[in-house]
């Protein structure tokens, strides 16, 4: 592992070290407590580390003010090995991260030093594959590619409105059809990105990575809302009892008159399930229609889909929405789910040919590390070596030593 050839100053700008310092859980404890008990000669140094960055979080009083002495002269110490500018190349990916440049730029100030030591300083991330582009399919079979950093307005092949763009979010005009056919949409958000949209009840669908949505520009004045979908999106449902709404997939359907839930049914995945955040719903299986007996869940709970069944259970509604804040967390998940939600997350595709850890369970909460971080936690939990070929990444057993 990189760790054993470490300096402390690459200790404190790791931010997967940061995490465990200032915000651990079960995931990244194991793993540090694995390393040292593999590495207990690092452990001078690794103490060393974590006062430092006990030291730049110092609002949380943690350190000693011995503690705090000791560093300080460390960080004075060093300040003839300084860089020539402070670079910070990511806004906001921690609480460190922050407190740092603020300790810094108060030495600053003070005359006492002018520059960092470039401790901060980010490795680039090679991106593994380009990302596709999100797009609108319109009903004449326009196709408008979004750019979710800038806003428009999106028209047919005549030039007529059809909806705004706000950046990442498509809004609708509220409004509702008198009779006639329903005319469609379908919005497609790939790997790697999420989308949003208001559609034309005022309801509110939040696409996560991989997922397409169909439905329609104005739902009818006198009958039921439908929509259709492929992937994995939290709904606020506007409240409407003459006319229920109901998400429609394969296996399973969501009924619900006004409410907020999670949805998951990837065609690939076989994992429809129903999450419910507030509210009531009622679910039932695609194939028996309207003669199916709907089965009502309570907030808390998970509808999963499973064998040709419904299955009601406790759910730990973080676990399924986590996504919507760009956090991946996992909760006593197999190898090979995570696999699943990190290709969709990074826009990679992952190839395990190592079995047996596929079904081995993990649990852990990543929000800013990269594909490459979270497998190397991974790989202290059990041993597995990974490489890019081709695009992909490909995870194979250790090959023992001859």
């Amino acid at each position: 592992m990189k760790y054993v050839n470490y300096i402390l100053e690459d200790f404190v700008k790791d931010e997967y070290f940061q995490k465990w310092v200032l915000d651990s859980d079960a995931m990244t404890n194991g793993f540090w407590e694995n390393w040292l008990a593999d590495h207990p000669n690092k452990r001078e140094l690794v103490e060393k580390a974590r006062r430092l960055v006990l030291l730049m979080d110092f609002d949380n009083d943690k350190l000693s003010e011995k503690d705090f002495d000791g560093m300080w002269r460390h960080i004075i110490e060093k300040r003839n090995d300084i860089q020539k500018e402070i670079r910070l190349t990511q806004k906001s990916k921690s609480r460190v991260f922050l407190k740092v440049a603020a300790v810094f730029v108060g030495l600053v100030a003070l005359g006492i030093v002018s520059y960092t030591q470039g401790v901060f300083d980010a490795a680039p991330v090679e991106s593994v594959v380009v990302q596709p582009q999100i797009t609108l399919e319109l009903e004449d079979g326009t196709v408008a590619v979004l750019d979710e950093t800038s806003s428009k307005v999106v028209t047919d092949a005549s030039g007529k409105k059809v909806v705004s763009q706000e950046k990442n979010k498509l809004q609708y005009d509220k409004a509702n059809k008198e009779s006639g056919s329903l005319e469609y949409n379908v919005l497609t958000v790939p790997y790697g990105k999420k989308f949003g949209i208001v559609l034309s009840d005022g309801s509110e669908v939040y696409l996560n990575s991989g997922t397409k949505l169909r439905y329609p520009i104005n739902f009818l004045k006198d009958a039921p809302r439908n929509v259709y979908l492929d992937g994995e999106a939290y709904f606020s449902v506007e409240k409407d009892e003459s006319r229920p709404f109901t998400v429609i997939t394969d296996d399973m359907n969501t009924r619900v008159y006004g409410t907020e839930f999670n949805m998951s049914s990837y065609k690939d995945e076989n994992n429809t399930s129903t999450v419910l955040v507030e509210g009531s719903v009622s679910v039932y299986k695609s194939n028996n229609g309207e003669a199916g007996k709907p089965i009502k869940i309570k907030p808390g709970q998970r509808a999963i889909y499973n064998e040709e069944a419904i299955l009601v259970e406790k759910a730990n509604i973080n676990k399924y929405i986590a996504w919507k804040d760009n956090k991946l967390l996992f909760v006593d998940d197999s190898f090979d789910l995570m696999l699943k939600e990190l290709e969709r997350h990074f826009n990679v595709e992952i190839e395990n040919e190592y079995q047996e850890l596929g079904l081995k369970k993990f649990t852990g909460t990543f929000e800013n590390e990269s594909l490459e971080k979270i497998l190397e936690v991974c790989q202290e939990h059990t041993p597995f070596e990974f490489y890019k070929e081709d695009g992909k990444i490909i995870i194979v057993n250790i090959k023992p030593s001859v």
